[in-house]
């Protein structure tokens, strides 16, 4: 069974979920959460600090250790408000790249929301008619939706740990400072309720550590007595709780000094500091919408980033040809990156399509070349498992001798060289293997692997974001436009361009 890890960062906690797909969902194998809290972490123009960069770096290399014991080579982390609006933060993501070897994906508010969505669609029963409304440190969503997807997202700065600092750093909190939270709460989500109000039938959901905090308070005050043992360890998904009570609640939480509050039964210490601002935020919002009650999804990002992962993989892997199916089981079975290994495969057979459309390229009716360049992706890392250190010529070795079905012997001959050429050295007739090749064998690993080439500096992130917008050509050799690239991906095309180069003319990337 394959198993996946994802993580992701915000800006109080960082979460980590490591999961084995089963049919029809996945099982949690283990999961982890340090409080990173790099909204305190932020100087005066919002840049990440040094020390923001230290309790992340330190927080993801555990993560990174803990999956792979688990038998996961790779993290898929996504950031959300703290990164998102720091002037530094692509800049952190690809130091952590460089020096953790994880590169954190900045993401979008409205893809945070869809994400959050889609955990919770797995976690609750949603109806014809849903507003999820997801708090984070930095950020709050509202999620208008149906049963299956996300329909209409909003993202604003709304944030607990970012209200706290802005509005309630005095304690216990005035109340002139809780009115003026809630006027800016109040001012910020105006003009946007006509889309989020409380419908007949509308069914409300809250999702984030905030949510869960006051509902196990609740739970608690209503006579569900248990031992702070199993406080911890019992589920308060679907738990249901009124807007009443919670403004009820924050007018006890309001007047007591943090360390109060962290003996309060059910409240998590941890968020003794932040829970009255994100509550403040929470019932504003609950109020304007016209929500009278609301009920908690522990079901939230990681789970939905788990949910569009395990997608991605059944799509990819539904109505696979003989062939394509022993090329994913030797994936696995070499442990390959699944989702790196499908990226570069899609992006590399658009390149491929591309040029063929283009005329640069023989015909190929029957798609030959087209099964051999996609082998040759899906399996161009499977030498890591021998080691990291020429992995390209492992890999090679791996596919001529693991039995691939589905190719006869000169196919498969010719897969293992376009995966040896993915990085490094290009084809040379210094190299014994390359040489044996007749010549039409040759020009054609040439060819496929600078496709190859740039498909994989494409993805040099491991994000799986990048999205091949057109490919042209004019007086000045090729120009290859990309969506959701990553400056660390341009950088990583233009460095294994050599070769496409060399066999099709000059290439540039553009961004967009």
């Amino acid at each position: 069974m394959m198993r996946v890890a994802v993580a992701d960062v915000g800006t109080n906690s960082t979460h980590l979920l490591v999961a084995e797909a089963r049919p029809g969902g996945f099982l949690v194998l283990d999961a982890l959460k340090d409080r990173t809290r790099l909204g305190e972490c932020l100087d005066a123009q919002g840049n990440i600090t040094d020390e923001g960069y230290t309790r992340l770096s330190r927080t993801l290399r555990q993560f990174r250790e803990l999956a792979a014991s688990l038998g996961v080579p790779e993290l898929r982390v996504y950031a959300t408000s703290a990164m998102r609006g720091a002037p530094n933060g692509e800049e952190v993501a690809q130091r952590l790249q460089r020096e953790v070897g994880v590169y954190p994906q900045i993401i979008s508010g409205e893809r945070e929301g869809r994400l959050t969505y889609l955990g919770a669609a797995g976690s609750v029963q949603f109806g014809s008619d849903n507003l999820l409304l997801d708090l984070g440190g930095g950020s709050l969503e509202l999620v208008r939706g149906d049963a299956r997807q996300a329909h209409t997202v909003l993202s604003l700065p709304l944030g607990s740990v970012r209200m706290q600092l802005r509005y309630l750093m005095q304690e216990p909190p005035r109340q002139r400072d809780l009115e003026a939270l809630r006027g800016y709460v109040g001012g910020m989500l105006e003009p946007h309720l006509d889309a989020f109000r409380v419908r007949e039938g509308t069914r409300v959901f809250g999702s984030s550590g905030t949510f869960e905090t006051l509902a196990e308070v609740m739970l608690t005050r209503s006579g569900d007595k248990v031992g702070s043992r199993a406080s911890e360890e019992r589920s308060i998904n679907g738990v249901l709780f009124s807007t009443a009570d919670l403004g009820t609640l924050i007018g006890e939480l309001r007047r007591m000094t943090p360390a109060r509050r962290a003996k309060v039964p059910g409240l998590d210490p941890r968020r003794a500091d932040i829970i009255v601002a994100g509550a403040v935020v929470l019932h504003t919002a609950l109020e304007l919408v016209g929500a009278a009650q609301v009920r908690v999804s522990e079901g939230a990002l990681r789970e939905g980033m788990l949910a569009e992962y395990l997608l991605e993989q059944e799509r990819w892997t539904s109505g696979l040809s003989a062939r394509e199916r022993s090329v994913l089981e030797l994936a696995e079975r070499f442990g390959a990156n699944l989702a790196h290994a499908r990226q570069v495969s899609v992006l590399s057979v658009k390149l491929l399509e591309r040029l063929e459309t283009l005329e640069v390229l023989p015909p190929d009716p029957d798609h030959t070349a087209r099964s051999l360049l996609s082998a040759a992706a899906a399996l161009h890392e499977t030498g890591q498992i021998v080691a990291q250190s020429s992995h390209h010529k492992h890999s090679a070795y791996l596919i001529r001798h693991a039995g691939l079905r589905g190719y006869d012997p000169a196919q498969i001959e010719l897969i293992a060289q376009i995966a040896r050429y993915h990085r490094r050295s290009v084809p040379k007739l210094s190299h014994p293997d390359y040489a044996a090749l007749p010549a039409a064998a040759q020009k054609q690993v040439c060819q496929l692997a600078a496709v190859l080439r740039v498909a994989d500096g494409l993805d040099r992130t491991h994000s799986q974001s990048a999205q091949i917008l057109d490919l042209t050509r004019d007086g000045r050799g090729w120009l290859l436009r990309v969506g959701g690239i990553h400056e660390l991906e341009l950088d990583g095309v233009r460095q294994k361009s050599d070769l496409w180069a060399q066999q099709f003319g000059p290439l540039r990337v553009e961004g967009s």
